[in-house]
């Protein structure tokens, strides 16, 4: 564990692993972070107020690891604590792990490689490997479909962010690599329970460079009962329309290609009908403009009296 030695010119990389109630795979998690083929400059793991063993299993697995501080705290929601850790950490960039994911061995290696070619990227995304609660890898399944989808509208658009609006295949904070700057530029993750990593992705295109590296898998996101974004169906729709309307507003046009022609229109229309909330987002990108910050927007669209009227509007796509 940890036998690669950075070189000095390599950008360092902190991994930020937020903890909550995943003790049955934070083990894994964590041995896919210490067995990188290209070591992390630095981990730091917050416990999030779990009310299972996880913390304990952590603190035995990077008890005797170097370059590693594991923290505990009550119960703050996935984005303020993985703002925590990055606030703690040092390095140049971050990579964030969730504690149910896992991080494919040579991901850190290819995130370095790519930023030596590419100076100045502010964010790495790379493609997703999907397993199951049990960790075995899938090939069929709803999962398995959804990608598939998501990344067919990207191969027939062109249009990567319009794209990720469409159907996040992204995936997950676990898919991240970011520089420092771009996060103290976006204000840290955003307040948002099911969409701070899709907002943080709208934020890099609008203010960073991005790097897809869909053809690599970078990690294996897991699938399970108790993914967050099987909650409440309709509440995860209005934050989502609150998410892209911020879009819309903020990116406009670079979210086509230049020419702006019929297939950026088609692609438009095509996404609009996959949403089945053009109601809402209109709504929202028009009523966008009343606030100074999308922080401010956010607080205001999602508090929950206007939240309970806006879930009345979305169908359960």
């Amino acid at each position: 564990m940890f036998k690669f030695r950075k070189k000095m010119s390599e950008p360092s990389i902190s991994v930020v692993i937020p903890l909550y109630n995943h003790a049955r795979y934070i083990e894994k998690a964590l041995m896919s972070v210490l067995e990188q083929t290209s070591e992390a400059s630095e981990v730091i793991l917050i416990d999030d107020g779990s009310t299972d063993s996880g913390f304990e299993v952590a603190e035995r697995v990077l008890s005797k690891q170097p370059r590693v501080r594991v923290f505990k705290q009550e119960n703050a929601g996935a984005h303020n604590t993985i703002n925590r850790a990055i606030g703690i950490s040092n390095s140049e960039y971050v990579a964030v792990l969730n504690s149910d994911d896992l991080f494919t061995a040579g991901k850190l290696q290819r995130c370095r490689e790519l930023l030596a070619e590419r100076h100045g990227a502010d964010l790495i995304v790379g493609g997703v490997g999907i397993m199951d609660d049990d960790g075995a890898k899938q090939r069929h399944g709803v999962a398995i479909d959804w990608l598939k989808r998501s990344r067919a509208f990207l191969d027939r658009s062109g249009l990567q962010q319009l794209s990720l609006l469409n159907e996040n295949y992204v995936a997950t904070t676990s898919n991240m690599v970011f520089s420092r700057k771009l996060w103290e530029a976006a204000g840290g993750f955003q307040p948002l329970r099911y969409c701070h990593d899709l907002d943080f992705l709208m934020f890099a295109y609008e203010s960073g460079s991005v790097i897809m590296d869909l053809e690599h898998e970078h990690i294996v996101y897991r699938v399970h009962e108790r993914n967050t974004i099987k909650e409440d169906l309709a509440k995860v729709r209005v934050e989502i329309a609150a998410v892209i309307a911020n879009a819309l507003f903020q990116s406009g046009a670079r979210l086509f290609s230049p020419a702006l022609g019929a297939q950026d229109l088609e692609a438009f229309v095509e996404f609009l009908r996959n949403k089945q909330m053009s109601e809402l987002l209109v709504f929202l990108q028009a009523a966008r403009s009343a606030f100074p910050t999308r922080t401010a927007y956010y607080e205001h669209v999602l508090q929950p009296g206007l939240s309970a009227a806006f879930r009345g509007v979305v169908s359960p796509a």
